[in-house]
C-alpha cells in the first residue's frame, strides 16, 4: 500500500520468483533487497503495519532459505504494532516479544537492515505497551520504530 491524498492504494505483487531464496540471490542482483521488501519497510516506517505485514508475509510464503524465520519475526512485529493501533495491548506485547525473539538469532545487520537498532527500538516500544497493558502507564502513544536500510554496517 502507498499513501496519497486519497488514502492507501494497493501495491501489486513484485517480481520476486516464487521459491527463490532472498539469501540465494547474487549480491549484485538489483532485486536484493527485493522491491517488495523495500515496500514493506516503507509501509512499516509510515505506520501502515497491517499493510507492511501483508507485504512481508507474501515474501515469507515464497522463502525457503535462512531468512524465513527472520521474516516471520518481522511479520510478528508488524502484527504487534497493528494490535497496538487497535487497542489490543495484550496481543501487541505478545507478538512484539515473539517477533523479537525470532530475529535475535540473526546478525545485527541482516537483509540490508540494521536489525540490532530495530530490536532495541521494538524493545522500548514493547515496554511501553506492557505498561499500558498492566495499567502502570496512562494511555498514550508509544514511539514506533523505523527500519534503517543500508548495504553494510559501516
Amino acid at each position: 500500500m502507498s499513501r496519497d491524498a486519497r488514502g492507501p492504494t494497493r501495491i501489486g505483487k513484485g517480481s520476486w520468483p516464487r521459491g527463490k531464496s532472498v539469501a540465494a540471490v547474487a549480491p549484485d542482483d538489483p532485486r536484493l533487497p527485493d522491491d517488495r521488501f523495500r515496500d514493506g519497510i516503507r509501509l512499516f516506517n509510515e505506520g501502515y503495519f497491517f499493510e507492511s505485514h501483508e507485504v512481508f508475509e507474501d515474501i515469507w510464503h515464497g522463502e525457503r532459505g535462512q531468512p524465513r524465520l527472520f521474516l516471520q519475526g518481522l511479520i510478528q512485529i508488524c502484527a504487534g504494532f497493528h494490535h497496538y493501533q487497535n487497542g489490543n495491548y495484550r496481543g501487541s506485547a505478545e507478538l512484539l516479544g515473539r517477533g523479537t525473539q525470532k530475529m535475535r538469532a540473526y546478525p545485527d545487520w541482516y537483509m540490508g537492515i540494521d536489525a540490532a537498532k530495530l530490536l532495541r527500538q521494538v524493545d522500548e516500544a514493547r515496554a511501553g505497551v506492557e505498561g499500558l497493558r498492566d495499567g502502570k502507564r496512562d494511555a498514550g502513544r508509544i514511539e514506533f520504530p523505523k527500519i534503517t536500510m543500508t548495504d553494510s554496517p559501516e
